[in-house]
């Protein structure tokens, strides 16, 4: 500009049109406005937290649960594995109680037999140097008869007679007994029979009963 204030009646043409120019100028010129400041979207954050929450909450599910999955297998390994080692135990009490068993019962056998060896040479013992052992035998076969029918034939030893004959004579005579001498009955055994029945009262027998009653075979006489 010419000037800074010039009244308008001392201006020119030339200087009211200018004036009146930038003046126009002035008012047409579309004002800028101040930029506002982008403020960050509030739901664009609001949705990355989520997800970053989902995420953390999907790798600790994702944790608890392959813990929890690696618990159970393991356990179930080790009650299998338990289980397994239950089952080889149990079988090795059950071997050794067999052992034992058997080691019981052969120990059970060999002390019955060494029990029957020295009863059976304790009674051949008393055979021998006690005359009176055939009394009771002779008694107690004639018991085991349930009555006496005749003819009743009494078979003992050519040396238990005499024993007998003294002994028992009135006894075995009420009945009519007939006393008969056999070499092959052992001494301290006898036989009898009768119409109807027979009794075996020889050491052999008496012996093989006793070793019956006991679960036991032996014989009487020596091996």
């Amino acid at each position: 500009m010419s000037s800074l204030l010039i009244p308008k009646e001392q201006q020119t043409a030339y200087q009211r049109w200018e004036m009146s120019s930038f003046a126009s100028d002035i008012h047409e010129r579309p004002q800028e406005q101040p930029k506002k400041a982008v403020k960050p979207n509030a739901n664009g954050s609001t949705a990355r937290n989520e997800l970053s929450q989902y995420l953390a909450k999907a790798r600790q599910d994702g944790f608890e649960q392959g813990k929890q999955e690696g618990m159970e297998i393991g356990l179930n390994e080790a009650k299998a594995a338990m289980a397994g080692d239950s089952n080889k135990l149990l079988q090795m009490t059950l071997s050794f109680s067999d052992s034992v068993k058997k080691s019981n019962e052969e120990i059970s056998g060999n002390l019955l037999s060494l029990a029957l060896d020295i009863a059976k040479a304790m009674l051949k013992s008393k055979i021998s140097a006690n005359d009176n052992v055939i009394l009771p035998v002779v008694r107690d076969a004639i018991r085991q008869l349930p009555y006496v029918q005749q003819p009743a034939v009494l078979m003992l030893h050519p040396e238990d007679i005499h024993m007998v004959r003294q002994q028992m004579g009135d006894e075995i005579g009420v009945d009519g007994w007939i006393l008969r001498e056999n070499p092959k009955i052992e001494r301290g055994g006898c036989m009898i029979e009768t119409g109807a029945n027979q009794v075996d009262a020889t050491n052999g027998m008496r012996w093989k009963r006793i070793c019956e009653a006991l679960g036991k075979t032996d014989t009487w006489q020596e091996k």
